[in-house]
């Protein structure tokens, strides 16, 4: 009984972010919340000992991700996490001129996360205690392999969940992301300021959000084309054009039902917010939805129409351009009814997390693409394991 009725809003996002009614938390995610700002936010940090963390050249999403195994090593070891005062390697925070950082927004002076988020603690790094930083052989891959993928202190909570076990690590990582992922005032107001200046269309009404991941990601998993997401936008808002998907996957009116009442709202807005790393997606977009006036929101931004490596494109826009891009469109995606990815994106899996945190949309429609049936999250079923890019 003690893990029930602590679902509650989540600091460091806007409102609209939230289910507007009946919404819904993964189970505890209050309790957990609390429990990690106690442990991280002490009175006293004199003989606390700590656990740091630098990031490697890799994307938030990733990033995040490599946070809850670290985080979680760090809570069993009674230990507060940390990110670096010096996270060198940090690709998000470096400037475009070799050795300088980006001018954080509020004028924060930090070359971590903390440049863009919230602390992550009252307490500041002392140098003694296990340090895993961006680079190869600092990374603590020996040292973590064995660690438990869910801490300890929260074992009895899953088990009065009903969430299957080998789903608990998705769940963690999805409380991990809510307590790290939370942007400062600071960078909160440059992003609304961009969201002004850059998007086109309104998020009013109910709208369906939806991202494809196109760029790099050919390499390591199945791209899918427009079209093929098309097809899954087709069969929520239009409820005379599922018949092609009720012909491949026979189950999808079962799998659908849970979320019939969301429906009806999102048919009469036909409102559709689109975000991706590929501008052909976009033009394409465009075309198909140029008969209907102001059903697809989106964000007027640049994009390379060549496919680069991600720390490529960073050094091309810059990183700072691209962190307040990529968390207005966290943003955007968290404020959206429901949502159409591919979970072999940790940054689809990092909005999908956030949702079912801290928008409390736990119990809204979320699938992703798939060539024959959709897959829905984990908390609904039907869906795939997902891929572990630890």
């Amino acid at each position: 009984m003690r893990f029930q009725n602590v679902d509650v809003p989540l600091d460091g996002w806007p409102g609209q972010v939230r289910a507007a009614s009946g919404g819904e938390a993964l189970y505890g995610t209050g309790w957990v919340q609390h429990f990690l700002r106690e442990h991280q936010f002490p009175i006293d940090c004199a003989g606390k000992s700590f656990v740091e963390h630098g990031m490697f050249r890799s994307g938030m999403g990733s990033n995040i991700h490599i946070s809850a195994a670290v985080l979680a090593f760090a809570l069993d070891r009674g230990s507060i996490y940390l990110w670096p005062e010096d996270d060198w390697a940090n690709p998000w925070t470096r400037g475009k001129e070799k050795g300088t950082t980006v001018q954080c927004p509020g004028g924060v002076k930090a070359n971590s996360y903390e440049c863009y988020l919230m602390p992550v603690s009252s307490c500041k790094p002392t140098g003694k205690g296990p340090r895993f930083i961006g680079v190869k052989r600092d990374r603590g891959k020996e040292e973590l392999r064995g660690t438990e993928v869910v801490p300890h202190a929260f074992k009895d909570l899953l088990r009065c969940s009903g969430y299957p076990k080998n789903y608990w690590i998705k769940w963690w990582r999805a409380q991990t992301a809510a307590f790290l992922v939370r942007p400062s005032s600071a960078t909160l107001h440059e992003m609304q300021t961009l969201r002004r200046e850059s998007l086109v269309g309104e998020m009013q009404d109910a709208v369906l959000g939806s991202y494809v991941r196109h760029g790099d990601k050919y390499y390591e998993a199945k791209e899918y084309g427009f079209k093929d997401y098309v097809g899954i936008y087709s069969w929520i808002l239009d409820a005379d054009a599922d018949v092609e998907v009720q012909r491949r996957c026979p189950d999808a009116g079962r799998m659908i039902a849970p979320f019939k009442l969301q429906l009806p709202r999102l048919r009469a807005s036909q409102r559709l917010y689109l975000g991706s790393d590929d501008p052909a997606v976009l033009e394409e977009a465009s075309r198909t939805f140029n008969r209907c006036p102001g059903c697809l929101v989106y964000m007027n931004v640049s994009r390379l129409s060549k496919r680069r490596p991600l720390m490529e494109v960073q050094k091309r826009l810059g990183a700072k351009q691209m962190v307040i891009e990529s968390l207005l469109n966290l943003q955007l995606l968290m404020e959206s009814d429901a949502l159409v990815c591919t979970w072999t994106s940790n940054w689809c899996r990092l909005v999908d997390e956030l949702r079912m945190t801290v928008a409390q949309k736990a119990n809204h429609l979320s699938l992703e693409v798939n060539k024959r049936c959709p897959r829905f999250n984990w908390v609904h079923g039907g869906g795939a394991e997902t891929p572990d890019y630890r």
